[in-house]
């Protein structure tokens, strides 16, 4: 909280603009950390507890990432637009000779790269929608020069029925950003999560494809949640290159902040930003992310603790003990054991406070 000493020490800085967010930690014998955010994006942080207290600028990036403002750059009627001064903060900490957005929205990359100074001969954009080429990146023969960095905020995946942006077909169904017809290339059109998978991994590979070497690909990226439902762009995407850093973004006023949520439901507030770096123009360091269902009913290498405990609980926690051999006999571990009933004894003995007898049952135990 902030009292009356500390608002006369503030301000002077309060009066410099308009201050959209401030935030005050306090961290003991560190002092009380106070930060002032204007709405074009500067950011001032101080010591409340020094006498002569003064605020020095707040540059740079740090593993996580928080833009209360939208600062100057790009529309906020572009629904699921990140803040430009995301970018000018990457931009401005690699300082790469050429930069690339080739799904770049509503342009909010382009007028980024121009305020800091870069133009046509070092710079690529491009986007599915035909304001800026109607260019599919998913597409198997891209025509675009090698860059030292590219920047990539795709469309995240869509639950059926869910409020999340869609960017092509507004003439088709009114949801869309751009476009009379849905276009089949359009990532936020994609409801089938293995085709969407597909498609994420394809235009990761190919915009890593046209990284010079040395060169890093910038992906920022958010989950997705429905009914129940959850979908994460970052566990389930494989990687291609060397993994050089992840940030978390911190969202701000997002649709799920107006609303009062019951139960156990956490709101989603957070984006991943992936930075993914090539280092040989030969050789590509691939992550595949592959999925699988395993039953466990049929694995030999469960121990019988764990068998036991499986049985049991898909039994409502509680058997009696000629009941819980005969399941265990239909095991692969169980098929070729002639002395069940001593196993499960033994088993029993040397996991107490796994299992428990309850008279003649056999149950599940509980914490003590």
């Amino acid at each position: 909280m902030l009292n009356q000493t500390d608002l006369s020490k503030l301000a002077p800085y309060l009066a410099k603009g308009k201050v959209v967010n401030i935030e005050v930690k306090d961290r003991g014998r560190k002092g009380r950390e106070v930060l002032l955010e204007y709405d074009n994006g500067d950011k001032l942080v101080g010591d409340l507890n020094q006498a002569n207290f003064q605020m020095r600028p707040l540059k740079g990036l740090t593993s996580i990432a928080s833009y209360f403002a939208r600062g100057k750059y790009g529309s906020n009627a572009w629904r699921g637009n990140c803040s430009g001064l995301l970018i000018r903060d990457l931009l401005e900490h690699y300082k790469p000779d050429t930069f690339g957005d080739l799904a770049v929205g509503s342009g909010t990359s382009i007028e980024v790269a121009q305020d800091l100074g870069y133009d046509s001969s070092n710079t690529v954009f491009s986007d599915l929608n035909p304001k800026y080429g109607g260019v599919d990146i998913s597409g198997p023969d891209l025509d675009f020069p090698l860059l030292d960095f590219i920047f990539f905020h795709p469309p995240y995946y869509v639950f059926p029925g869910s409020s999340m942006p869609v960017y092509s077909g507004k003439g088709a169904d009114g949801r869309g950003m751009w476009g009379d017809e849905v276009n089949p290339h359009d990532g936020s059109r994609i409801s089938d999560q293995g085709e969407f998978k597909r498609w994420f991994d394809t235009c990761n590979a190919n915009l890593y494809k046209l990284l010079r070497k040395g060169g890093r690909l910038a992906i920022l990226m958010g989950d997705s949640r429905y009914r129940g439902q959850y979908y994460s762009m970052f566990k389930n995407m494989d990687l291609f290159g060397e993994l050089e850093q992840v940030i978390i973004k911190q969202q701000h006023n997002c649709l799920t902040d107006t609303i009062q949520y019951s139960g156990k439901f956490i709101p989603l507030e957070h984006e991943y930003l992936v930075i993914l770096r090539k280092k040989d123009p030969y050789i590509i360091p691939v992550q595949h992310v592959k999925f699988m269902q395993r039953d466990v009913r049929t694995s030999e290498k469960m121990t019988w603790a764990a068998v036991l405990s499986m049985i049991l609980e898909a039994h409502g926690g509680r058997m009696k003990s000629a009941e819980l051999e005969g399941e265990m006999s239909k095991h692969p571990k169980g098929k070729a054991n002639n002395h069940l009933a001593e196993k499960l004894r033994q088993e029993l003995q040397r996991h107490p406070r796994m299992f428990r007898r309850d008279g003649a049952d056999i149950c599940l135990a509980r914490p003590a």
